[in-house]
C-alpha cells in the first residue's frame, strides 16, 4: 500500500511541476517539487530507499536537463540518504521541523549541484547560492508546506508521519 501512494504522489508531483508550477515563476526562481520527494521519500522509507529514489529520479531528471548527465542523480542522491539519515528520530509532523528539512535539503542539492556546475569559480558559486539556491530553496520549502497542509486538511490525515 505504501508503494502504492509513493508512486501516487510522485505522479501528482511530476503533474505539478509540468504544469501548474512551471508557470509559477518569480523573477526566474521556480519551486522544484522533485527535490521536496526525495525528502519525503527519504524522511518516509529510510536512506537506502532515499538514496536509489533520489538517484532515480534525478537520472531522468538530467536527461531533460542542459548540465552533465548524472548531476541531479548524484545531488538527489545524497539528500535522499542525508535526510533518511538525519531524520529519523525527529517529530515529522512539527511545522518547524518540516521547514527545517525541507529547507536544509534544498540548499544542500543545490550547493552540490552549484558546486560541480561553476567549475570551481568561487565568486560565480557564491553568486548562485545566493540568487538561485536560497530563492529557490525558501519557495520550493513554502510551496511544499502548503501542498502538504491542503493535502493533510483534505484526507484528515498527516502524510509525514512519525515512526510508531
Amino acid at each position: 500500500m505504501k508503494g502504492l501512494r509513493d508512486a501516487l504522489i510522485f505522479i501528482l508531483v511530476l503533474v505539478l511541476q509540468s504544469t501548474v508550477l512551471y508557470r509559477m515563476e518569480i523573477s526566474g526562481i521556480r519551486p522544484d517539487l522533485l527535490v521536496a520527494f526525495v525528502v519525503y521519500f527519504g524522511w518516509m522509507r529510510g536512506p537506502t530507499a532515499g538514496a536509489l529514489g533520489g538517484f532515480g529520479i534525478g537520472l531522468v531528471q538530467d536527461l531533460d536537463a542542459a548540465g552533465p548527465l548524472g548531476l541531479n542523480g548524484l545531488a538527489k542522491t545524497v539528500v535522499g540518504f542525508l535526510v533518511a539519515k538525519a531524520g529519523f528520530r525527529v517529530h515529522r509532523s512539527n511545522v518547524g521541523v518540516r521547514f527545517s528539512f525541507f529547507m536544509v535539503a534544498m540548499l544542500l542539492h543545490d550547493f552540490i549541484y552549484f558546486a560541480s556546475i561553476t567549475g570551481g569559480d568561487g565568486s560565480e558559486f557564491i553568486r548562485q547560492m545566493a540568487f538561485v539556491a536560497f530563492p529557490s530553496a525558501l519557495y520550493t520549502t513554502v510551496v511544499t508546506l502548503v501542498i502538504l497542509s491542503v493535502a493533510e486538511r483534505f484526507t484528515h490525515r498527516r502524510i509525514l508521519v512519525d515512526e510508531e
